[in-house]
């Protein structure tokens, strides 16, 4: 069982039950032991109400809870992941509704974020919480090893032109630009024309210039300014190359040159006319990567962190477990076994819902990759890659294939996103609610 072995890591060290509370030591009178059953590994990934509601192509509002969805869907187990910034720590009012629960996994926003403090800070309210959870962690992370900052992103379906305005603490001469294009893993967010204007007094504009962001993640644009004074400096995003989807516009970083020297990203200040909620536009600037929470640094910090911390007095359990997500598109990465190494938990995810024919393969080449990690499956109730239900055939197929690796002990969980979909007129969703309805309570 998934919260079995979560506890007994290499870094657990008591004897636990089924239930992942301690059991008296052999050949003491205790109760007869728990049965461990499929339910007892099945998890609700969760999100706060609506947090989906009119996005990737939903056409219906959803007002359930994660606790309620989880109920509704006979689920005992919940990763609670913050969703566009919300909930904003302190978490304990999400917190509260899901500690009647077996077990609580919750996200951070990478492993030096601000909000791994007031995570940590949840075991006071959740005795059930086992871990952190990393969400799109990867996504985060630069190929060669460097972390780039975090994107900055407009709002869904925003109308343009979108404005991200430079303000420098004194006057400069900036005479070089460079742009670097969003890199979102589903292909959105992708700016495509834009205009670069400066203001010698930081209220009128002048245009120096346009261009085209091409259409690849991480593409970098560099320009020419005038080199003229100026107090700030503006960039119109005119258009995106969406086609589908966000129909939105990002970028990843902008940086300023006065003749060899770099504008230090401490003598700016960003704003946006768009936002997308936890992306603000202070993003384009970082470039602390040492500091940055998705730097393997950071991740390090928190390992050890977890491995310090002595569990709660009286709650039987040793020190929480760090999770992490890994979509089958970045099994290619180079950097994927340093940043591996630190987590216990890892949690397979396919994307776009054609890629399940090749489910079996992945799953292959994912424990050639993770090892002896823990491993859990990531299954889908919808189409997020495209926008769409997912077909019933390719729930039913995870479903089945995941139940199957379950038995045979290759991978230790499920887990079904998301909470905020479980109250839709969902095919997909009313299939797995009766299908673990069926197969829940069967022995392991």
């Amino acid at each position: 069982m998934l919260v079995l072995l979560t506890i007994l890591s290499a870094r657990g060290a008591q004897q636990v039950g089924p239930d992942g509370r301690g059991q008296p030591e052999m050949g003491k009178p205790n109760a007869p032991a728990k049965k461990d059953t499929v339910r007892d590994h099945l998890w609700l990934w969760g999100h706060h109400a609506g947090a989906h509601n009119r996005q990737y192509g939903l056409q219906h509002d959803s007002t359930i809870t994660p606790a309620a969805a989880a109920k509704g869907m006979g689920i005992r187990n919940i990763l609670m992941v913050r969703y566009g910034a919300v909930p904003a720590p302190p978490f304990d009012e999400y917190a509260r509704p899901v500690a009647g629960l077996d077990s609580v996994v919750w996200s951070v926003e990478g492993a030096g974020g601000d909000d791994v403090d007031a995570a940590l800070g949840l075991r006071r309210l959740l005795p059930n919480l086992r871990g952190l959870m990393m969400d799109d962690y990867f996504q985060r992370v630069h190929p060669a090893a460097a972390p780039l900052p975090e994107m900055w992103l407009a709002k869904n379906e925003v109308r343009f032109p979108v404005s991200l305005t430079l303000r420098f603490a004194k006057a400069i001469a900036p005479d070089k630009v460079e742009l670097t294009q969003s890199a979102w893993r589903t292909g959105d967010y992708l700016s495509k024309d834009f205009a670069l204007d400066l203001s010698p007094d930081g209220a009128a504009w002048q245009e120096v210039a346009r261009g085209i962001l091409p259409a690849k993640g991480g593409a970098t644009v560099p320009l020419k300014l005038p080199g003229s004074a100026a107090k700030a400096m503006r960039v119109r995003i005119l258009s995106t190359h969406d086609a589908k989807l966000a129909l939105s516009c990002g970028l990843r970083r902008v940086r300023l040159w006065v003749g060899e020297r770099e504008v230090p990203s401490a003598d700016i200040k960003a704003e946006a006319t768009s936002e997308y909620p936890g992306h603000p536009a202070e993003n384009v600037l970082r470039d602390a990567v040492a500091e940055h929470p998705f730097s393997l640094d950071a991740l390090k910090r928190l390992r050890k962190r977890l491995d310090a911390a002595a569990p709660i007095a009286g709650d039987g359990h040793p020190p929480l477990e760090l999770w992490v997500v890994l979509y089958t598109h970045e099994f290619g990465m180079p950097i994927l076994k340093e940043h591996l190494d630190p987590c216990d938990v890892v949690t397979l995810w396919t994307w776009r819902a054609s890629d399940l024919a090749l489910l079996d393969k992945n799953m292959a080449r994912f424990e050639e990759i993770v090892g002896k990690k823990r491993k859990v499956l990531g299954l889908y109730m919808y189409d997020y890659g495209t926008g769409k239900p997912i077909p019933v055939d390719l729930m039913r197929q995870q479903c089945e294939m995941g139940l199957r690796w379950l038995r045979e002990k290759r991978i230790e969980g499920m887990i079904f996103l998301a909470s905020c979909i479980c109250d839709l007129p969902l095919e997909a969703v009313e299939w797995s609610r009766c299908w673990i309805a069926k197969v829940g309570d069967e022995p392991l």
